[in-house]
C-alpha cells in the first residue's frame, strides 16, 4: 500500500522540526566553525508497503546531541557569580570525567584559542596547555554545567501537537483511497 498522503504529512513534520531546531542552535549560539550538528541534523522519512517511519539523524555529531538538547546538570558549589545551568537534565559531568579525556579530546577538535591568563596573549595548542585547559573547563561543566538548548525537544513536541490531527487525517485519507480502490467505488 502506497501512504503517499501520509508521507507528505510525515515530511512536513520533519522539516518543521529541524528548521526550528536549526534556528534554536543559531539563537543559543551552539554553532561552531564545523558547524556539524547543525549540518548533520535531518530527518528521514522510510516506508516499506506495511509501515511509515519518520526518523531523525544527527550523523557525526550522533554522540553528544542529546548534551546539547537536554543540558548538563551541575553539582554546585561553584566559586564567583553565575548560575548552575542544566536544571531538570538527566545527564551530569562529574569530576572523574576530567582525568578520561573527554575535554581534551573535545579541545583538540575545536577551534579554541587558549589564553595565558597573566598575560593576556594566545598560547600555542601543545599538550601540556591541552591538558590545562581541559582540567578548568572540565572543573566548570562539573560545577555549573551545560544549558539546555532543548533544540530538538521543544520544535518535536510542538509539531507533534500541531499536525496529529493532520497526519492523522492523511492517514485516513489514504486508507479510504486504497479502500476504494479494492472496493472499486
Amino acid at each position: 500500500m502506497k501512504f503517499e498522503n501520509t508521507i507528505q504529512a510525515m515530511q512536513k513534520l520533519g522539516e518543521k522540526v529541524v528548521k526550528e531546531g536549526r534556528s534554536i542552535l543559531t539563537r543559543k549560539k551552539k554553532t561552531t566553525k564545523q558547524n556539524t550538528l547543525y549540518k548533520d541534523f535531518d530527518y528521514l522519512v522510510a516506508a516499506d508497503g506495511t509501515k511509515i517511519t519518520l526518523s531523525f539523524e544527527f550523523g557525526d555529531a550522533s554522540d553528544y546531541w542529546d548534551f546539547v538538547d537536554e543540558g548538563v546538570k551541575g553539582s554546585g558549589g561553584f566559586k564567583g557569580s553565575g548560575k548552575m545551568r542544566g536544571q531538570g537534565s538527566p545527564f551530569s559531568f562529574k569530576k572523574k570525567n576530567i582525568k578520561k579525556g573527554i575535554v581534551e579530546k573535545w579541545l583538540q577538535n575545536k577551534p579554541v584559542k587558549l589564553k595565558d591568563l597573566k598575560t593576556g596573549r594566545f598560547i600555542e595548542k601543545n599538550k601540556k596547555n591541552i591538558k590545562s585547559a581541559a582540567f578548568l573547563i572540565g572543573r566548570a561543566i562539573a560545577q555549573r554545567g551545560l544549558e539546555r538548548t532543548q533544540f530538538f525537544t521543544k520544535p518535536l513536541t510542538s509539531e507533534l501537537n500541531k499536525q496529529t490531527n493532520d497526519i492523522i487525517k492523511a492517514f485516513a485519507d489514504d486508507i479510504e483511497k486504497k479502500l476504494n480502490l479494492e472496493i472499486g467505488t
